[in-house]
């Protein structure tokens, strides 16, 4: 990640952990433990303890990070924060919780060691926080209303080549491309933001029913492409047997029929959504195009390419100003994307491919036999 991205996340991760009293509620939690410690045989502390725990874990589900985009949430893990935060921190509470109901002395002293790991982590946000304001260097963060895409694509797909890098490049804006025609009646240049080296991740500028319309296509597939992981872990383990290709080739033909007929209602779906022409011909264009960029995204998502879209949301109208239709249907488009960017998330795949969509359009054109002159 760039330095401008990295300091939106922490400048986000500073405001999650202070307006949610992360740290204090943790310190109450071991406190509150520390009394069933000392004095076992009282049952308020334990009725206290567990009261406390009702709102603490429910607090956690919410936590901000939770609703962090896939790219976010990656980098997020990366930082070592993924483990104390949100519904990760409140599993790992129940587990020591459930582990050591006999010995409460020892969960007391595993909370301890999580709660000096928040600190230190606070600490460090906080002074990185501190340095990037200190030298300048702004945050890459989303204005009121804004949408972005993001693309991750895996360095062995393009075998680290820039000239192949630049030829995927093209795809993406060929399938971006159709869904901004679709929800714009236009096809939009894409522009870009920031580009990551590290990852080869691309984040793209998009209007909302763009972002939206993306967004609702890639959280489907992404949808039915999980129902097919233990199909590819099983294809990359029978591989790994001795299997050739041509024993595998029925479970790649069926992962893609799968994928196959998803799309199909998929691309429907979208069509009937997104699409406001009157133009019945430019349609059924649109929507051959459509399902050729399905597939297109299905098959990269197998390879593992990921796909985010993120936005911020819109500001809240002030009481008794009107909003006109164009505005309320940009805050649709704007919680549409918010909706989906949670259920997306970094794949980081294993195996060979099981999906392979055809890319092209095939011809439907009918061409009439040649007559012999005479």
């Amino acid at each position: 990640m760039n330095a401008e991205r990295l300091h939106a996340i922490c400048v986000a991760l500073k405001y999650a952990i202070e307006s949610t009293r992360l740290l204090e509620e943790l310190k109450t939690v071991n406190s509150l433990l520390q009394n069933v410690v000392a004095q076992p045989q009282q049952p308020n502390h334990q009725q206290e303890l567990a009261k406390h725990l009702d709102t603490f874990y429910s607090s956690l589900s919410n936590f901000p990070t939770e609703s962090f985009s896939p790219a976010w949430r990656q980098s997020l893990y990366e930082l070592g924060g993924t483990e104390i935060l949100g519904n990760k921190l409140a599993e790992r509470i129940r587990n020591i919780l459930e582990r050591n109901q006999i010995m409460p002395v020892a969960a007391s002293q595993e909370i301890l060691e999580i709660l000096q790991h928040l600190q230190q982590f606070n600490t460090a946000i906080d002074d990185i926080t501190k340095g990037f304001e200190y030298l300048g260097i702004g945050a890459d963060e989303l204005n009121a209303g804004e949408c972005e895409l993001g693309v991750l694509v895996p360095r062995d797909a393009v075998h680290n080549n820039i000239q192949e890098f630049g030829k995927e490049l093209q795809d993406l804006n060929f399938i971006f491309g159709t869904f901004s025609e679709l929800a714009s009646g236009k096809r939009d240049t894409f522009k870009i933001k920031t580009i990551s080296s590290s990852d080869l991740m691309v984040f793209l500028a998009a209007i909302p029913p763009v972002a939206a319309c993306i967004a609702h296509a890639t959280e489907r597939i992404v949808k039915v492409y999980k129902t097919l992981l233990e199909i590819k872990k099983l294809k990359a383990e029978l591989k790994q047997q001795g299997l050739k290709d041509e024993a595998l080739k029925g479970i790649t033909e069926y992962a893609s029929s799968v994928m196959s007929d998803r799309i199909k209602e998929l691309t429907m779906e979208i069509v009937d959504a997104y699409y406001e022409g009157n133009d019945s011909n430019r349609k059924n264009e649109l929507t051959n195009a459509v399902r050729i960029s399905l597939n297109r995204l299905a098959n990269r998502i197998d390879r593992g390419f990921n796909i985010e879209v993120r936005a911020e949301p819109s500001e809240e109208p002030e009481e008794g100003d009107g909003e006109d239709d164009e505005k309320k249907k940009a805050r649709m488009q704007i919680q549409t994307v918010i909706d989906a960017s949670i259920s997306l998330q970094f794949m980081k795949l294993q195996g060979g491919r099981i999906l392979h969509l055809p890319e092209k359009a095939t011809s439907t054109k009918t061409t009439k036999p040649k007559t012999e002159k005479k």
